[in-house]
């Protein structure tokens, strides 16, 4: 058997992978802002509802967890069509999921403070002061701007590159605008339209990964040498100089 035969060819398992994934963490943020607690008010939240609390915890990191290789995959399928573009979305849309990561520390600041037995009333405090802490106020600034901004160019670039027909590319494009006002106005069934527009298009893209053909999709795996990867480049070298 040949070393090009021996180099496994994961290509399709990453198409697959990353198809399921996209739509998956839009989703979830899409059910927990409608039904997610008042963010206010933590300490009391979770001093009334802590099996609740739990659950949220559980959705949120799957929701971390999915979110970036969801993006990262959706701006892989549209690299080679446009590829300025396409590395703009990225460098909005993936530091901006990594900021998320950030709103996690008021509600543990809240579930640490009635651990020590302080009461909610001042458990929320704690959150708030947590959350407006810089090491926390910062990434979450980058998620908001990095979010917003990178969803929308994820818009633009999907129809740019003939992935999205223009009505879904466009509503893609404007999903998180409309999650920023109903954030603004608190209207958490607007909130669920505008991230579940996301988990939409997302799926849609995903649905169109998975009839992209691999090498569409990327390079085939390069063959390994069974002599090294020195002795490899140096032959290499060796040919290129003759």
């Amino acid at each position: 058997m040949s070393a090009a035969e021996q180099s496994r060819d994961l290509r399709r398992f990453r198409r697959v992978v990353g198809a399921v994934l996209m739509p998956i963490g839009p989703a979830i943020v899409a059910v927990l802002r409608l039904i997610s607690q008042d963010d206010t008010h933590l300490g009391e939240s979770i001093a009334g509802s802590p099996d609740a609390q739990l659950w949220y915890g559980v959705a949120g990191w799957l929701v971390l967890f999915t979110l970036v290789p969801g993006a990262y995959a959706a701006v892989h399928l549209a690299r080679r069509r446009r590829p300025v573009l396409a590395v703009w979305t990225a460098a909005f849309l993936i530091p901006g999921y990594l900021g998320m990561t950030a709103l996690i520390a008021p509600g543990t600041a809240a579930h640490a403070g009635l651990a020590i037995g302080l009461t909610p009333a001042v458990a929320t405090e704690l959150a708030g002061a947590a959350f407006g802490a810089p090491g926390v106020a910062v990434p979450v600034l980058v998620f908001v701007v990095g979010h917003i901004v990178g969803v929308a160019l994820l818009g633009v670039l999907a129809i740019r590159a003939r992935l999205l027909p223009v009505g879904f590319g466009v509503a893609l494009a404007a999903s998180q605008v409309v999650h920023l006002i109903a954030t603004i106005l608190g209207l958490p069934w607007l909130d669920f339209l505008g991230w579940g527009t996301t988990a939409l298009g997302m799926g849609m893209l995903g649905w169109r990964m998975l009839h992209t053909p691999d090498d569409e999709w990327d390079l085939p795996p390069e063959a390994v040498s069974h002599s090294g990867g020195f002795a490899s480049a140096t032959a290499a070298v060796r040919v290129d100089a003759s």
